[in-house]
């Protein structure tokens, strides 16, 4: 287990392909100059959530198309393809599962649907991984853990029987939640899993408001220090994201939890925010 998955957004499509390969470099030089390996590609699509959207929605090239062109300009990375297995129908989904394998790839998250009720055509995530499973015996699969949804350590545990192997959390701000899941699954589960919990840097206010449209849930204690006035936002969430890691690895200390960050951009003026971050965990690593 890689103890850090970098996770990256795919470039828009409208950049052209020098700016693009630019990307790709700036990805590969980031994993070369901290010995990483594992890249985090999400699939971005337009989603449909309550609130306003803060940062437009622009499209973005495929992640499988980016993950080929990265195998050129960083062969030695490894890529953890993510895919929204219920928007796909069965057997588009079948199909794109075959072609990640023809390609060489062999980690994968699969992620569900953003409206709970919705009907969509596709696998569920159970559904999903049992398919992948018993097809495909050396694919890893990922899912998406949220440390704040009711009964997560019970929906962990029914993903594990599914057949997935690690799991990728919701970005946090705060670590009660994600203690409590880890309690509750150590008394339900014999074996636990690698789960990579989820870090992410903000520079504005509206990069606080974007991860609020996106699901991460901040408390109103937190939120209001980060998003006090715009002057500050990068020095006090890079403090919190310092006081998560630290009572992470003072709950772990004692534990035999197989645990790894990911740590995330979200936004693309970010990513330099995002290195630092990895610079800290690493040191807190003793890495």
């Amino acid at each position: 287990m890689d103890r850090i998955i970098f996770e990256i957004i795919t470039p828009p499509e409208t950049w052209d392909r020098a700016k693009v390969e630019e990307w790709a470099g700036r990805i590969c030089e980031i994993l070369k100059s901290h010995a990483l390996r594992s890249l985090n590609i999400p699939e971005v699509v337009n989603e449909t959530r309550n609130g306003e959207r803060r940062v437009r929605y622009i499209p973005k090239i495929d992640n499988v198309s980016f993950a080929r062109i990265l195998a050129r300009t960083c062969p030695d990375s490894v890529p953890v393809l993510n895919k929204i297995s219920v928007r796909l129908r069965k057997p588009e989904f079948e199909k794109w599962v075959n072609g990640i394998y023809e390609q060489g790839v062999r980690r994968l998250v699969v992620v569900g649907g953003e409206l709970p009720d919705y009907p969509y055509p596709g696998y569920s995530v159970l559904e999903a991984a049992e398919w992948i499973k018993s097809n495909f015996k050396d694919m890893e699969v990922g899912g998406i853990t949220i440390f704040t949804r009711p009964h997560e350590a019970e929906r962990i545990a029914a993903k594990m029987r599914a057949g997935v192997d690690f799991f990728v959390s919701q970005i946090i701000y705060e670590t009660a939640n994600f203690k409590q899941v880890m309690i509750e699954l150590e008394k339900i589960e014999k074996r636990f899993p690698p789960i990579y919990v989820s870090l992410a840097p903000a520079a504005r206010i509206r990069d606080i408001e974007f991860l609020l449209w996106l699901g991460v849930e901040i408390p109103s204690a937190i939120l209001a220090y980060l998003a006090k006035d715009e002057e500050g936002v990068e020095e006090r969430t890079c403090e919190i994201n310092m006081r998560v890691l630290e009572e992470i690895f003072q709950f772990i200390e004692k534990k035999s939890y197989r645990l790894g960050f990911n740590v995330e951009h979200v936004i693309y003026t970010n990513l330099g925010l995002s290195e630092r971050l990895l610079e800290e965990i690493l040191e807190r690593m003793g890495q």
